[in-house]
């Protein structure tokens, strides 16, 4: 079950549809499954039950399975059975927007009546009243129906009841009558109060619900408020998915509150949780609130950063709508750093999409961003061309609501019509039932003449009654329509709770080596998530320009035997033996870019021995070696793994794209390393790769590398900083200075732990303070490249030289995308891009101060 927490976009001020929309049949059908009357040991309650779980991984499948099963039932099947088989089709139908769900609903209706069982028929107005709102845009006519639905269902199953209010508030919120949802939305945490444990899922989401409405009416505190609440019950029934989307809305609310810290805080909270919980949907929209953000705030390389991320996600979940959002974001983005061709492409894309698909808040919403980035970049007249266009869609948009209003008005005047049929019938009913009376006081006046008037009476009174229950069907039939079905089923609840979590509680209850166990593991994620997002890193700076190739010559040989000596560890653990084989003692000295081409023959040996079969006979084998042919040397990389079949040879070089991955195990990387290769080989003049392989027999990569000139200079071999060790930095003294305050106070956490002394500051106005002050000359400056004020690193190097009439060694930390030049002030500086493992910055202090 998805909360309904409305997503934002980069367009300031623009708002898509309500979020929960969908939210209340997945809820309606939770709740009533859980009806008593289903017997768990019959056989078609066990298919019931499989075909469930197939639908989490095949939606299609389960649905023709399920179709399949409903044209076969058999005639014995209970109602009740019937009723949940018919709920798993509303909600798999209306999630793909398939008008079939409409018939089910119908279905249920007809059943709840042949079964004179008034839960069940109100289900299926529930349903209706929810098809209103999503297909039909009438939520106006949905709410009546709920209205009506609960004035009938008073005294009924708490599941009913909740699922009746949940979808009013819907309809409300669909209607923009915030002020009604919100009651709905607390009568349905009324209904949920004092039930125990087993709905304690279902008033998290009433509170999340509730904090969404406060948002959407300014009330930010409220919303936090009921957010944080919802955070209590979502971590005791450890509901990790809940969770990440609950940080989602703080994310919002935050942002809204124009507290940015805490803001990016929620947003990196809820994206590590996201990621935990496998949910792209929502790390996709926490990305584009990242975006957004740093788009209002001109940080235009951190948006386009965060929207490249977001266009991944999208494009992987095909829906052409959000690739269109993604696509918006990444153009304002580009037209912000200065590539307006590229902007605009962009945006023109979405902008098509938007108006095939006739969305029309989505259209004006962009076009208004698109001229708030013309006037930013100073393009006054492609602003004012866009503002002309925005006006007339905004005109077209508000004629659009006028329709719309005037729909809904003749809506109430139909209703109000109906109203009036119904009570003129009333009348009539009662004049027909005077009537017979005065014809019974008749035929009191003698036996025969009685009998032959009660005879006439009896038919007549058939045939009255008769005519008075087919006006009625008829009336009813007029305000029938087809129902919504959820886009989210019931997602499984979490079965651990956050490690760190659990490693507090182990920690609390005095068990430390528990706790160091979990923190372990914590930590171990957080490796695979720092390598995941490095990759990611690099291969967008590799493709937009931010590396460069730096040409030098070295002996190829030590290259790729260090890389092998580097990846032993990985390989042994794996249970993959590697052999080098390097024919000839000459040097083959080759010209290429050393850490590049390190980083390509790593890649290649690291999918090698990710991808070995250790449970072959002859056991899982890696074969590396070195030969000199003509102009160029080539490096074979050979294994005996899983191999890879013709039809996906070209397809493996793409971003996340895995051939023998079907489980998405993270163990074997989330596809980018060949994908990294073949940028980088994009970049090295007169390189190549060639590969060959079959299923089941293995691969062998063929990397071409160009010989050096004859004579000409070898560059030497740069020695790795070996990992210090506490006494080797304890007592050294650092200048630190950091903007970021989390980052600040987890470096000086790491500093302390290593008995590094350290003078910290969060600016350069800061540290000109802090400078006179000091009793001794620091013995290395550590800084982050962008301050406050559009004071950089530089500025910080020169303030220190001033004070200290000397130059201390440097180490800049930088989050920066773009090649930083190491000239003036930095030169010989050390250049660290965050995330920096802390074993490899302790090693540059070490190195740096001797």
């Amino acid at each position: 079950m998805r909360l309904s927490v409305p997503a934002r976009r980069i367009v300031p001020g623009g708002r898509r549809p309500w979020a929960g929309l969908l939210a209340g049949l997945a809820l309606g059908l939770t709740l009533s499954l859980a009806q008593p009357g289903a017997r768990a040991g019959a056989p078609l309650d066990a298919e019931l039950e499989r075909i469930q779980a197939l639908a989490q991984t095949d939606r299609a499948a389960a649905i023709a399975q399920l179709q399949a099963l409903r044209d076969r039932l058999p005639a014995n099947a209970s109602a009740d059975q019937r009723f949940r088989m018919l709920s798993l089709l509303i909600a798999y139908y209306g999630e793909s927007g398939d008008v079939r769900a409409r018939r089910y609903i119908d279905e249920m209706a007809a059943l709840g009546e042949r079964q004179h069982d008034r839960e069940m028929t109100l289900w299926a107005q529930n349903y209706r009243a929810r098809a209103l709102a999503l297909f039909d845009a009438r939520p106006a006519e949905g709410a009546r129906l709920l209205e009506e639905a609960l004035e009938r269902a008073a005294g009924a199953d708490l599941s009913l009841l909740t699922a009746l209010h949940d979808s009013a508030a819907t309809c409300y919120a669909e209607l923009n009558d915030y002020k009604r949802a919100l009651f709905h939305h607390k009568a349905m945490l009324g209904v949920l109060q004092g039930q125990g444990d087993d709905v304690a899922f279902l008033r998290c989401q009433a509170l999340s619900n509730i904090s969404a409405i406060y948002s959407q009416m300014g009330d930010q505190r409220q919303a936090l408020d009921y957010n944080q609440q919802a955070v209590s019950i979502a971590r005791s029934q450890h509901a990790q998915a809940m969770l990440a989307s609950l940080a989602h809305g703080r994310c919002e609310i935050y942002g809204k509150l124009g507290d940015a810290a805490q803001a990016d805080r929620a947003c990196q909270q809820g994206l590590a949780m996201a990621r935990q919980v496998g949910d792209p949907a929502l790390e996709a929209a926490l990305f584009s609130t990242l975006a957004r953000s740093a788009w209002e705030g001109g940080r235009y390389a951190d948006c386009l950063r965060y929207a490249r991320t977001e266009l991944a996600q999208r494009e992987r979940g095909g829906n052409r709508m959000d690739i269109a959002r993604a696509q918006a974001d990444l153009g304002l983005c580009h037209i912000g750093l200065g590539a307006l061709r590229q902007g605009e492409d962009e945006l023109g894309a979405a902008l098509a999409v938007y108006r095939a698909g006739k969305e029309a808040q989505e259209l004006t919403d962009t076009l208004g961003a698109l001229v708030t980035a013309y006037e930013r970049a100073g393009l006054f007249r492609e602003a004012h061309t866009t503002l002309r266009e925005l006006g007339a869609r905004k005109a077209e948009l508000a004629q659009h609501k006028l329709d719309r209003a005037t729909l809904a008005m003749r809506s109430e005047f139909e209703f109000a019509a109906r109203q009036k049929e119904i009570v003129a019938l009333k009348e009539s009913n009662r004049l027909q039932e005077a009537a017979l009376t005065r014809d019974r006081l008749i035929l009191a006046l003698g036996v025969l003449a009685t009998l032959l008037v009660a005879a006439v009476g009896f038919f007549k009174l058939r045939e009255k009654e008769r005519a008075r229950r087919l006006a009625l069907r008829a009336n009813h039939e007029k305000s029938r329509f087809v129902a919504e079905a959820a886009h989210d089923l019931r997602q499984p609840m979490q079965a651990i709770g956050n490690l760190l979590g659990a490693a507090a509680h182990a920690l609390g209850r005095g068990d430390a080596q528990r706790g160091g166990e979990l923190i372990g593991t914590a930590q171990k994620a957080t490796h695979v998530m720092r390598s995941s997002f490095n990759a990611v890193l690099e291969l967008s700076r590799l493709e937009c320009g931010a590396i460069t190739a730096e040409y030098s010559s070295f002996d190829l040989a030590e290259v790729v035997s260090e890389t092998v000596f580097a990846l032993r560890p990985l390989s042994e653990a794996r249970g993959v033996a590697m052999r080098l084989r390097l024919r000839g003692q000459r040097r083959l000295i080759v010209r290429s870019d050393r850490q590049l081409l390190g980083r390509v023959l790593g890649n290649l040996l690291t999918n090698a021995i990710k991808y070995g079969e250790p449970a072959r006979a002859d056991g899982a084998v890696v074969l590396v070696s070195v030969l000199a042919l003509g102009r160029h040397c080539r490096v074979d990389i050979v294994d005996n793994g899983v191999g890879i079949a013709p039809e996906l040879q070209r397809q493996i070089f793409k971003p996340f794209f895995q051939a023998d991955n079907p489980g998405r195990d993270r163990e074997r990387g989330i596809g980018l390393g060949l994908a990294i290769v073949d940028s980088i080989l994009g970049l090295l003049a007169c390189h190549s790769l060639e590969l060959r392989s079959a299923p089941g027999r293995g691969s062998r990569f063929r990397l071409r590398v160009p010989l050096a000139a004859a004579g000409e200079a070898v560059a030497p071999a740069l020695a790795a900083a070996p990992a210090a060790s506490p006494d080797e930095v304890a007592g050294l003294y650092l200048l630190y200075v950091e903007d970021d305050r989390l980052v600040r106070r987890s470096t000086e956490a790491l500093l302390r732990e290593y008995r590094v002394l350290c003078e910290a500051a969060a600016s350069l106005a800061e540290l000109e303070v802090l400078l006179p002050g000091l009793e001794r000359m620091p013995d290395l400056v550590l800084t982050d490249y962008t301050l406050p004020a559009g004071r950089t690193a530089r500025d910080v190097v020169r303030a220190v030289r001033e004070e200290f009439g000397a130059s201390l060694p440097v180490i800049v930390l930088t989050g920066e995308s773009q090649a930083l030049t190491l000239d003036g002030e930095l030169a010989g500086a050390i250049v660290l891009r965050k995330p920096v493992d802390a074993a490899a910055l302790l090693a540059h202090i070490r190195s740096l101060c001797g």
